[in-house]
């Protein structure tokens, strides 16, 4: 091929591109151009679905909640407000998704609510407390520290009574605050880390006198999460250390605040209850839903091309885990599903029930089946229920015979 005959090609492809890409580009653009315009709408007791459809339709853009968005809030599509918006879209926007800690995502035809990631401090559906909560540990001060009181000085601060846990923790946050009012010194010392001389930090607590005050006024003031930032449980760096708001399942409970290793909490985070349902959905977007929900990275095996397949299932109140587990067993796919990370490969199996989009093909033309029939199987005493649905091609010759008498039936055949 000479040079003129491939810059004509490269030209023609560079040109296709473009042409294929500026509408989505244009449309991006137009979203953005709306959410800088200013708005004006003010809304009443009224569901988060219905309060976004409103502003959609006063701002002249489509907004959507994605199902992780749905899962996050205390009542989901339900969960109600009341909403005074002005200014800029962006702005106002913003401001009311931060009660919830929310965020959204500009696509090229709709804008979509996503969880914050803060949300991670809270395990499964959130409660209306337990987000006034997780905004009090991020927005509300310590101005005050009482000295060897934290639970006092945290308390006062959030206007709360709230219990750190492990107890341990509650010594790490105190000697924070300490450095934090000059009343503990900071120095280095050489330990053996197996076998090998590691300079660590040591504090060393300056001598008190009686008459020194018992009250001190933090020259910075700090917000609770910035001390559980550098906080670490046992063998483990602040890195590698997470914490997290428990749930308040009775009235008058006191909120807790745990603090684990990514370890454990990675495990609690695939422990989390959830409810599922999906119609005919591909494989791949089912097992990205599950992990994006679990907070793991999805690893598909070479080969397994989960999107060309496809599956319906529901099921309510179940672990993300089994749920995974469960998707992947009626999906014949492998499975291994780690703390961090969950791996999939199609190799040596043939998925079933779930089908091929391309199974069926004439002249080249892509042939969908529908469905014919679905089986709901209750698990654990009907906590959830997992579901089958039937095309034709799944029937047995005799199950086909009897259907086909059944629609007779029904249609009035004879």
């Amino acid at each position: 091929m000479n040079t003129k005959s491939f810059m004509k090609i490269s030209v023609a492809v560079l040109i296709s591109v473009i042409l294929f890409t500026s509408p989505a580009k244009a449309q991006n653009q137009q979203l953005q151009e709306k959410l800088s315009k200013e708005i004006s709408i003010r809304l009443s007791d009224v569901t988060i679905g219905n309060a976004l459809e409103n502003i959609g339709q006063k701002a002249g853009v489509k907004i959507v909640l994605s199902e992780e968005a749905v899962w996050k809030l205390p009542y989901g599509e339900a969960t109600r407000l009341s909403v005074s918006l002005s200014g800029p879209l962006a702005d106002s926007l913003t401001e009311m998704l931060n009660a919830f800690f929310m965020r959204y995502a500009v696509g090229e035809e709709e804008i979509t609510i996503y969880p914050r990631p803060e949300m991670e401090h809270i395990l499964g559906r959130p409660s209306a407390k337990q987000l006034e909560l997780l905004k009090a540990i991020y927005t509300k001060t310590i101005n005050v520290y009482h000295l060897d009181q934290v639970q006092k000085t945290i308390n006062g601060a959030l206007d709360e009574q709230i219990l750190i846990s492990p107890i341990n923790m509650q010594f790490q946050l105190n000697s924070l605050l300490r450095q934090l009012v000059g009343k503990e010194k900071v120095g280095t010392e050489t330990v053996l880390y197996n076998g090998r001389p590691v300079e660590v930090e040591k504090k060393y607590e300056i001598e008190s006198i009686e008459s020194e005050p018992k009250e001190y006024i933090l020259p910075t003031p700090v917000t609770l999460v910035q001390l559980l930032n550098q906080v670490a449980v046992t063998g483990f760096g602040p890195e590698n250390t997470r914490w997290y708001i428990s749930g308040m399942d009775f009235q008058g409970q006191t909120p807790e605040v745990h603090v684990v290793n990514s370890n454990e909490f990675h495990t609690l985070r695939l422990k989390q209850k959830i409810d599922v349902s999906y119609s005919d959905q591909a494989l791949d977007k089912i097992f990205q839903d599950l992990a994006n929900r679990a907070g793991v990275s999805l690893i598909v095996g070479t080969g397994s091309q989960l999107h060309e397949y496809s599956l319906s299932a529901s099921m309510q109140n179940i672990e993300i885990k089994q749920a995974i587990r469960n998707i992947a067993e009626m999906a014949g796919v492998e499975c291994e599903v780690r703390t961090d990370y969950i791996m999939l490969s199609l190799r040596n199996r043939n998925p079933a029930p779930a089908k091929s989009k391309n199974e069926n093909k004439d002249s080249g033309k892509i042939i969908t089946e529908g469905y014919v029939g679905k089986i709901s199987i209750p698990m654990e005493d009907g906590k959830y229920f997992i579901e089958f649905m039937l095309r034709e091609s799944d029937l047995t010759d005799e199950l086909k015979k009897i259907r086909a008498e059944k629609m007779k039936q029904v249609l009035g055949e004879h």
